[in-house]
């Protein structure tokens, strides 16, 4: 059976034991929002609620979420992942409506994810400017058309305790990736996701520069469009700092070539 907004209304107040995870898709209203944060207000601490995850809502819109962060704040939640994610007519009120969650001390959110969220630069900016208190360790940006957005990211990255980031499918450009790669050295930045943004070698170029110089130890790279030609430079910079994940799938060369340049980078190590 689907789980509906009064099923989990039911459950926190009638439940004894915590339930760290709520999930509700394609069901929550802005009436059902308004009852669901009286329901974490009356019994979210008790139900120690972790995860609030909330994809696939086209019924939820800002004034929505504005109540359910409301109830987060003043409860003092010890909430620490919010997902909004494929909600594509939020765009830049998401951002507005969880900002309040950036400037609170006591707010434990760690893990934020947007994807495809009709995101804009505009969104990114106001990301940007809250970027040296953002206390997210993951943030998830993938599915939003961020072309032209690299000054606004590279700023984001000042966050001090970001950690992974993902940007999938954002149709960035070669600027974008370069003022990426640029910031790197000066992130904590662990995890980079950059799957499906059409990067050729000079994309991939301005990273391998930078990668030596960084913490990054996981890079997505899939269903771009390198060549196996390309991939002398990111040997180069795994020789002078070696990292455990890299992926390549779904770019222009075969699997056969994916793998023996993944072997010879073992070797050399």
């Amino acid at each position: 059976a689907a789980i509906t907004v009064n099923a989990v209304i039911h459950l926190l107040r009638l439940k004894s034991q915590p339930t760290p995870v709520v999930m509700l898709r394609n069901c929550v209203t802005r009436d059902g929002a308004s009852r669901l944060a009286e329901a974490l207000r009356l019994y979210g601490k008790r139900a120690d609620v972790q995860v609030l995850e909330l994809p696939y809502n086209p019924q939820m819109d800002a004034a929505s979420i504005r109540a359910i962060v409301g109830v987060i704040l003043q409860e003092e939640m010890a909430l620490e992942e919010l997902d909004f994610s494929y909600n594509n007519h939020l765009g830049d009120a998401v951002v507005e409506a969880v900002q309040p969650l950036f400037d609170k001390k006591s707010s434990r959110l760690s893990h934020l994810k947007l994807v495809d969220c009709g995101l804009k630069i505009s969104s990114l900016s106001l990301l940007a400017k809250a970027a040296p208190k953002l206390r997210l360790q993951t943030l998830h940006l993938s599915g939003n058309g961020l072309a032209g957005a690299g000054e606004a990211i590279s700023e984001l990255l000042e966050a001090p305790v970001l950690e992974e980031l993902h940007l999938a499918w954002c149709d960035l450009e070669v600027e974008d990736v370069e003022k990426i790669a640029e910031q790197l050295p000066y992130t904590s930045l662990k995890s980079l996701q950059l799957a499906c943004n059409g990067i050729r070698k000079q994309g991939l170029q301005a990273l391998a520069d930078n990668l030596p110089n960084c913490q990054i130890d996981e890079l997505g790279l899939e269903g771009n469009e390198l060549q196996a030609g390309d991939l002398g430079c990111l040997g180069t910079a795994w020789v002078q700092r070696p990292f455990s994940r890299l992926r390549l799938q779904g770019n222009k060369m075969t699997q056969d070539e994916i793998a023996s340049f993944i072997r010879t980078l073992r070797s050399i190590n």
